[in-house]
């Protein structure tokens, strides 16, 4: 039986097999302009104003980029702020590698309700899925699980099962994609 190699490059070794694997979010921000989405949205939607004080704001790209990222891997606002802890290829898309900061689940969903709110939500996938498909590409999304262990109640009546509390487990999963 082998047993997997300490290395003290494990990580730099690590990074250059993702690198010859190909990264998928590579692509993605070669080919689309998201400097050119983030003026469009900055223009029709504009930010709110800062006048009662509170923290800055993130910059419009980032926030397309992450609202991108949940729409491809299906991804709730919980999850999403997760995964963007946790994934390294995420932060590298994001530019966040050297940050402490990343936006976390309320702030990607009142990025999200404000564009929904102008109705440039499902606009700028659209827009996103053009650019791509410009050069060529079509973004497809995976499907995701998520299992949640959640208490049942006690049932009272006779059943085939035992009495007794019982843990069930409740499985969500997700297909939708960009819309087209």
């Amino acid at each position: 039986m082998m047993l997997p190699k300490s290395s003290l490059f494990a990580e730099e070794e690590r990074g250059n097999r993702r690198e010859k694997l190909g990264d998928p979010l590579v692509g993605l921000a070669k080919h689309v302009d998201f400097t050119a989405l983030a003026a469009g949205i900055d223009t029709a939607v504009p930010r709110p104003s800062r006048a009662k004080g509170g923290r800055p704001p993130y910059p419009t790209v980032l926030m397309i980029k992450i609202l991108v990222l949940q729409q491809l891997y299906n991804l709730a606002d919980d999850a999403l702020e997760y995964q963007l802890l946790e994934r390294r290829s995420f932060l590298s898309y994001l530019g966040l590698t050297d940050s402490s900061t990343i936006p976390d689940a309320k702030t990607i969903w009142l990025f999200r309700d404000r564009l929904a709110q102008a109705g440039l939500g499902a606009q700028l996938f659209g827009q996103v899925q053009q650019q791509l498909l410009a050069h060529g590409y079509l973004a497809r999304c995976g499907q995701i699980i998520g299992a949640t262990l959640v208490q049942a109640p006690v049932q009272r009546k006779k059943m085939s099962m035992p009495s007794g509390p019982r843990s069930m487990a409740r499985t969500i999963s997700a297909t939708s994609c960009m819309p087209a």
